[in-house]
């Protein structure tokens, strides 16, 4: 599970940076912006999605993340400076959510802030937004 969990930000971001304006936006959800040394991304990149060419991506795009996401890979205090290396999207927002649940896993995981475990249909109602309000 960590190692999908961990390229597919990688994935989202390789595909926005190729693809251009082949598509019509980008929604960053806990991203690793802090890759654990022993994880393999952390090789090229780091800083995860952070290390990736970023000031390419001309797309609008969303960084969504929960305020209280524990997971060290993925704090929330990044989603700023995500935004600030989005130089040339057409839009970038930040949208922090808060509340939820109580954790019923490690906080990497689903069911924690990181997996926004409570506010489920929060998250989806505002990439859901995101989508709509940036359709071409």
């Amino acid at each position: 599970m960590a190692d999908w969990n961990q390229r597919r930000h990688l994935f989202c971001g390789y595909g926005a940076i190729a693809q251009g304006k082949n598509i019509d936006g980008l929604v960053l959800t806990s991203t690793v912006t802090r890759a654990p040394r022993e994880w393999e991304i952390a090789r090229s990149y780091p800083n995860g999605v952070a290390d990736m060419a970023l000031s390419e991506i001309t797309v609008p795009t969303l960084i969504m993340s929960h305020r209280e996401d524990r997971c060290n890979a993925t704090p929330a205090a990044d989603a700023a400076m995500l935004r600030m290396r989005l130089t040339k999207t057409s839009k970038a927002e930040i949208a922090l959510l808060d509340g939820g649940d109580p954790p019923q896993s490690s906080p990497c995981e689903a069911k924690a802030a990181h997996g926004y475990f409570g506010i489920e249909a929060e998250a989806v109602d505002t990439i859901a937004n995101f989508i709509s309000s940036n359709r071409k």
